[in-house]
């Protein structure tokens, strides 16, 4: 976050774009949490989001601590109703 206060000190309209990836094996919701926090800290102008899921031949794919996929789209709708709040806020 220091960096974006020195970017917001030097520039009060800079606008911050992220990408956000939910329900990476083993994430807790504590973790996820953490996420909407910096969001609220940031205020991202554009937040480009997706729900994890497992791609063949990669080592995440094999991880016992699957997220489940109700869990997925949980977060996944929350943290894009957030975004859109943020959006809102700035029109």
């Amino acid at each position: 976050l220091q960096i974006v206060d020195r970017i917001r000190s030097r520039m009060p309209d800079a606008g911050f774009t992220a990408d956000a990836i939910v329900g990476f094996p083993g994430e807790t919701e504590e973790q996820f949490q953490r996420t909407l926090d910096l969001m609220e800290a940031v205020r991202f102008h554009t937040l480009n989001t997706a729900a994890y899921s497992p791609r063949p031949n990669t080592l995440a794919a094999t991880w016992h601590d699957q997220v489940p996929d109700d869990v997925k789209k949980d977060r996944l709708q929350r943290i894009n109703e957030l975004a859109k709040r943020h959006s809102l806020e700035r029109s």
